[in-house]
């Protein structure tokens, strides 16, 4: 019985923040592809997925 109640009290909590964590996730896309876009728009390069993949993991790297 106690351990329903405190499942229903921590749910709210967990519903919250996974709604957060989607609403981010599709922010940062949304952002991604703004901004690509007005580099193609202004002429510049953009750097293809694969060179982005691996300078982030070269980032993980040095800041593990």
């Amino acid at each position: 019985m106690r351990v329903r109640r405190a499942l229903r009290s921590v749910s709210p909590f967990v519903n919250g923040l996974a709604g957060a964590a989607v609403k981010a996730f599709i922010t940062c896309i949304v952002a991604g592809i703004v901004v690509v876009a007005v580099m193609h728009y202004m002429g510049l390069p953009v750097p293809s997925a694969h060179d982005v993949l691996g300078g982030l993991s070269r980032l993980a790297r040095g800041l593990s």
